[in-house]
């Protein structure tokens, strides 16, 4: 089973417009009286397609990275880009808007809305977007089957294993049909078999439907995922390693193709 994508056009990575790029990256928080540095100058370009694999100690300033990706940690100096547009030009309500448009993410610990059952809790993002009911449950119902999960429609998230709830925030993440998944630690909380499984479906994710993947993780195993390593120590980026390229088409938005809709082929 692979998930479709068109191939006309195709472009290599370093041809096209960076997915997302930050640019003299830094942010400080204060600290009673003090700020303190937590990113301290980055910049990173991600292309299009990439599975990008963010490794570095405790501490070392991965998440705030992945906050600021997302609009949620406006930067104390330097821009963030994505698709070209400038997020923090926009007002709070545009980026959160964006965000819920562009963006799906995968956290360690799922955040679960305890009255929801299972494809409640996944067509919830399309409901707060403003999409009619039925067709957020249509596409959560897709979604749900493409991850052999709609056996599971009306559990509750919390009566679910780990494994189980990681596979459900993937199905969630994917809703809206996002460019680019974020995920933090998704592997934190699970056991080795399960983390594994969850590594398998971001890289098919990434390889067969072109989804963009920025990964944060301390666990050095999850290399070979990689089209591009980024090494974090201390708020700096100390190295990047460009494992791949992927090929690509010139045409990005169309090539990602809703997984609810016919997203999947044989």
């Amino acid at each position: 089973m692979v998930i479709g994508i068109k191939s006309e056009g195709k472009k290599m990575a370093s041809d096209l417009q960076a997915t997302l790029e930050v640019k003299n990256l830094k942010k400080s928080f204060l600290v009673g009286k003090t700020q303190i540095p937590i990113l301290k100058g980055l910049d990173l370009k991600i292309g299009f397609g990439e599975f990008v694999v963010i490794l570095g100690p405790s501490g070392c300033g991965k998440s705030t990275l992945l906050n600021t990706l997302l609009g949620l940690e406006e930067p104390t100096e330097g821009q963030v880009f994505v698709r070209g547009k400038n997020i923090y030009t926009m007002d709070e309500d545009r980026r959160a808007a964006f965000r819920r448009q562009k963006f799906g993410v995968v956290y360690q610990q799922p955040n679960w809305i305890r009255s929801l059952n299972v494809i409640e809790n996944v067509a919830f993002p399309l409901n707060i977007a403003g999409v009619h009911h039925h067709i957020a449950f249509k596409k959560a119902k897709d979604i749900l089957y493409l991850f052999k999960f709609d056996q599971y429609e009306k559990y509750y998230p919390m009566e679910l294993s780990g494994g189980q709830q990681q596979k459900l925030a993937m199905c969630r993440a994917l809703i809206a049909n996002p460019w680019i998944v974020l995920a933090d630690e998704p592997t934190g909380n699970l056991d080795t078999v399960t983390a594994e499984d969850l590594m398998y479906d971001l890289k098919v994710l990434n390889s067969e439907s072109r989804r963009t993947i920025v990964m944060v993780t301390h666990n050095p195993e999850y290399e070979r995922y990689a089209t591009k390593l980024v090494y974090m120590e201390d708020g700096l980026i100390k190295r990047i390693k460009q494992i791949a390229k992927p090929i690509i088409s010139h045409k990005e938005e169309e090539e990602v193709i809703d997984l609810a809709e016919g997203g999947l082929v044989q």
